[in-house]
Formats: structure tokens, C-alpha cells, sequence
């Protein structure tokens, strides 16, 4: 995965220090405030997002970008579904 590649994101969320399911609890109301088609990057501690987030992205039908370790920290991009 190339982070550099991957698009600006429209807002970050940081819900580093949290666990499961806070991140995607968070997620899921920052999408819910996006405009459709705006990227999310949500920036989590808990390793378990990388395989939370993929399977919320398919559930909700939001695109999964890339989720990724950066550091300490990992890094997950989703794009808003156009309702």
C-alpha cells in the first residue's frame, strides 16, 4: 500500500488511546456528517480496526481505501457511499 496514493482526506478522526468499538462507533458518525463521495481517515491504536473497518465498510457498502500500520498508530481511509 502506497499511503501517497491514497486521496486527501475531507476530515480526520483520532481515536487514539480507544478500543473496539469506539473507532468505528466514531466512524460511523463522522461518515453520517461527510457529503457523499468525501474520504474519512480515522486514526486508530487498536489493531483491531484493520479488520473492523473493512468488514463495517462492506456492511455499510462505504468503500474501504486502505487501512494500514504508520508507526505506533494505524491509519484507515473510507470513502462515503453516494446515497
Amino acid at each position: 500500500m502506497n499511503p501517497d496514493a491514497l486521496p486527501a482526506p475531507d476530515r480526520t478522526l483520532d481515536t487514539s488511546g480507544t478500543y473496539c468499538p469506539f473507532p468505528i462507533v466514531e466512524a460511523a458518525k463522522a461518515v453520517r456528517a461527510l457529503a457523499d463521495g468525501a474520504v474519512l481517515l480515522v486514526i486508530a491504536t487498536d489493531p483491531g480496526i484493520a479488520t473492523d473497518m473493512p468488514m463495517w465498510c462492506k456492511a455499510t457498502r462505504h468503500e474501504h481505501l486502505a487501512t494500514f500500520r504508520d508507526g505506533a498508530a494505524w491509519k484507515s481511509y473510507v470513502r462515503k457511499r453516494k446515497a
